[in-house]
């Protein structure tokens, strides 16, 4: 059994240092800047998990990040490649070896870039450090989600965080679209262990090893990430805000 569980999911906002979410649902927090390609971000923290808000200061760079090695298979050519639109762009599975889960995935047959290191600084001014990991199988187009393991611990990053989690939300689900459901699923199973808890004729509903976030595969023309939802404990009916691509869902508890 593989060890990853749900970790953030980057959307891709044009002007983001304007970009307010609308009716203040979410509270968005500074981030910083990835100098190597070209972006930067504003996070929102759920828990651990959390939505990864990114633009761009320089395009030269993330168009030439996006025709490296490791940059073919992250945000960065997904971004470029669906020609700059906004909207949700990858999904991040957090592991605590991923030397280990490289080799796991190299024994299922995916293809491996990384680990690959990185580094950023934080609005307090530290060094946060992190390892990814970008998985390819050449036969299946679907984006491929890729994986972190962060230079400390959990309950490290939590006292580190704690202060800014909303409390009352929860990550409960992501809906993807596909245009090969059924082979999405089944690689899905195959490479990331993940279990079938629901299935209909349009889609089907997966969970992660760690049983903490929903995975549901809708069948679509196109392929995206479609949309979020959380359970909101401060609300007694389901919420959608639509904002730059994205679509977010909160549910009553």
């Amino acid at each position: 059994m593989i060890d990853i569980e749900f970790d953030h999911i980057i959307h891709y906002v044009d002007d983001l240092e304007r970009f307010e979410f609308p009716g203040q649902y979410l509270e968005i927090h500074k981030g910083g800047r990835h100098e190597n390609l070209g972006t930067f971000n504003r996070l929102v923290y759920i828990n651990l998990s959390y939505i990864e808000l990114l633009d761009i200061f320089n395009q030269g760079k993330i168009k030439q990040q996006s025709k490296t090695q490791e940059g073919k298979y992250s945000f960065a050519s997904s971004i470029v490649e669906k020609g700059y639109q906004q909207g949700f762009k990858k999904v991040c599975f957090r592991t605590h070896d991923i030397h280990k889960l490289k080799e796991q995935f190299l024994a299922r047959g995916l293809e491996v870039v990384g680990p690959v290191s990185m580094k950023r600084q934080n609005k307090k001014g530290h060094e946060i450090q992190w390892q990814l990991l970008y998985v390819n199988d050449h036969h299946f187009d679907v984006m491929m989600p890729f994986f972190i393991q962060w230079n400390k611990s959990d309950d490290e990053r939590e006292a580190d965080l704690k202060e800014y989690f909303q409390s009352q939300l929860e990550i409960d689900m992501i809906e993807f679209r596909s245009h090969q459901r059924q082979t999405m699923v089944e690689n899905w199973k195959k490479w990331f262990d993940m279990e079938v808890v629901e299935t209909a004729d349009k889609y089907t509903l997966l969970q992660s090893p760690i049983k903490k976030v929903k995975f549901k595969i809708t069948e679509g023309k196109d392929d995206m990430i479609d949309g979020i939802y959380m359970i909101d404990k401060t609300i007694d009916a389901p919420i959608l805000i639509r904002t730059r691509g994205a679509n977010y869902h909160f549910k009553p508890e």
